[in-house]
């Protein structure tokens, strides 16, 4: 009897300690410019309310998980969308929708205007949990901190670095498991796609970016499609025509781009124009004399590579995979 007394005390005792250890409360991460992967760290979604200082280091209390969000920059939607939360308002709607990565994810989303210049009007009818605002938005920050609480991250902080993206935009709203998912598989993705481009070593790439067909930019460091093709260690690893370095170079003439020797061309721009840009180059003797047109690797990009996030990172990414893989 004395035994079964005391197996039943014990486990009691154990009973108590599990439940203890289930109250315990999940750590938060927060976000990070490191590229290296927490996944493994169960960060409690539900872990309110929670406090997060933006860019203007203003403190903001979020008490429970937003539901309803207006984005203020093109960038945002993108990020929203990667972890699953689309945004219930965004600037530039009608662009972002064309994008071949946020088709039909917009649909019930409310057109806000111009990234800039947004309508307060339209804001203030939605009534949104917050607001997700970049420095660009100095001129209308107190018409907007009137209608909910703004959040204010920097442009370039995002632009250039899609996982701090993620990561930030994540701990605003509690989704920090989803971004380090996201994260992780593209990055394995990316190592992988890495590994199959070796066979291109010696071979050089050249980025071009033509919004009108009569502008080209040769895209720079500065720019997230470069980054995902040229670093070695967050990129796919190719090697950039040395003609040019730095930032974006933009070429007054056509004639400029003459001087681009990359063996590889990949060519950004509207893809629903590209009959009519195509045919314009083909025409053209300083475009049929280039080594990638000669050579017949000249590629066509859809712009939708561009915005930074991590959707267009890997769409970009895939596009530059199938065109190169031998």
């Amino acid at each position: 009897m004395q035994k079964i007394k005391g197996l039943l005390v014990s486990m009691l005792l154990l009973a108590g300690i599990l439940a203890g250890c289930n109250e315990a409360p999940a750590e938060n991460k927060g976000s990070t410019k490191e590229g290296t992967s927490t996944s493994a760290v169960n960060v409690d979604a539900t872990d309110w309310p929670r406090t997060f200082k933006d860019a203007l280091g203003k403190e903001i209390v979020i008490k429970k998980k937003p539901e309803k969000i207006a984005s203020l920059w093109y960038f945002y939607p993108e990020i929203l969308v990667a972890l699953g939360e689309p945004p219930a308002a965004s600037t530039e709607k009608e662009y972002l929708s064309s994008l071949s990565y946020l088709k039909g994810k917009l649909d019930s989303a409310e057109e806000l205007g111009d990234k800039v210049s947004p309508s307060i009007e339209k804001v203030l009818s939605i009534q949104p949990d917050f607001i997700l605002a970049t420095e660009h938005h100095e001129a209308v920050y107190d018409s907007l901190d009137k209608i909910a609480p703004v959040i204010t991250l920097k442009y370039k902080d995002i632009y250039e670095d899609w996982q701090y993206g993620l990561r930030t935009v994540a701990e605003i709203i509690g989704k920090e498991d989803e971004a380090e998912k996201v994260i992780d598989k593209m990055m394995k993705e990316i190592t992988t796609g890495r590994e199959v481009l070796k066979s291109m070593e010696g071979e050089t790439v050249a980025l071009i970016l033509s919004w009108d067909g009569k502008t080209f930019n040769v895209l720079g460091e500065g720019n997230p499609v470069y980054k995902i093709a040229f670093d070695k260690e967050k990129g796919l690893g190719l090697t950039p025509d040395d003609t040019y370095t730095g930032a974006n170079n933009e070429f007054t003439t056509f004639e400029g781009m003459s001087t681009v020797q990359a063996d590889h061309i990949f060519l950004i721009g509207d893809i629903t124009k590209e009959e009519k840009l195509m045919n314009g180059l083909k025409e053209s003797n300083v475009w049929n004399a280039m080594n990638a047109v000669k050579k017949g690797n000249v590629y066509l990009m859809d712009n939708s590579a561009i915005t930074g996030g991590p959707l267009a990172t890997e769409y970009a990414m895939q596009n530059i995979l199938t065109a190169l893989r031998k």
